[in-house]
């Protein structure tokens, strides 16, 4: 049984780089928003790198999920099984009021990033990664080779370079543990030379 290749974990293996803060901020507005699907492209794109969520949290985001009175977005973390509070940037909330257009007529259990083609429905989380490709292959960005999951560490490393501690970002980002956490933040040679 010693001569068997076993299957190897990839411990050091690193995640996906985080995007230049410029380029997050160009890719956001090279999405056409003159339509339906370009606004709620545009909407979220811009909470996935406002807030850091997994596709897959934003696929579970409802209507409900804002507190329009108190300028909140909830969030279920699938990976912790907690409940996350964010309150809402000013621009955040225009740009999703701007999206969400029916939000006094529509059920709050109703998905607030709905598929535009059948089957309707919530967007699947695969469905927001392949968004987040289509828009990062139009931009003309050198981020063509960039995952969703890019905008997270974009998150993780802006809130580093803001002096924010490693614990909250953590919290921020749903992990249970430090070492989770540290693998999304890579020193990068500017903040080596500010220290």
């Amino acid at each position: 049984l010693h001569e068997f290749e076993l299957p190897q974990q990839f411990r050091f293996e690193q995640p996906p780089r985080a995007l230049a803060t410029t380029h997050v901020q160009a890719l956001l507005a090279s999405i056409d928003r003159s339509t339906a699907v370009g606004r709620r492209d545009h909407a979220l794109l811009h909470v996935m790198a406002g807030y850091g969520l997994r596709p897959g949290e934003i696929a579970t985001l409802t209507r409900g999920s804002i507190d329009w009175q108190e300028g909140t977005l909830t969030v279920e973390q699938s990976k912790t099984s907690s409940v996350l509070v964010l309150p809402l940037s000013p621009d955040t909330v225009e740009v999703l009021r701007k999206y969400d257009d029916r939000r006094d007529s529509a059920p709050l259990d109703a998905p607030l990033f709905a598929s535009a083609q059948p089957p309707f429905g919530a967007m699947s989380p695969c469905a927001v990664s392949v968004r987040f490709k289509v828009h990062a292959r139009r931009s003309g960005l050198p981020i063509t080779d960039a995952s969703a999951y890019a905008l997270r560490h974009s998150f993780a490393m802006r809130l580093l370079g803001a002096g924010v501690g490693v614990k909250l970002i953590g919290d921020l980002l749903g992990h249970r543990s430090l070492a989770s956490t540290s693998t999304y933040l890579r020193i990068q040679t500017d903040m080596l030379r500010d220290a």
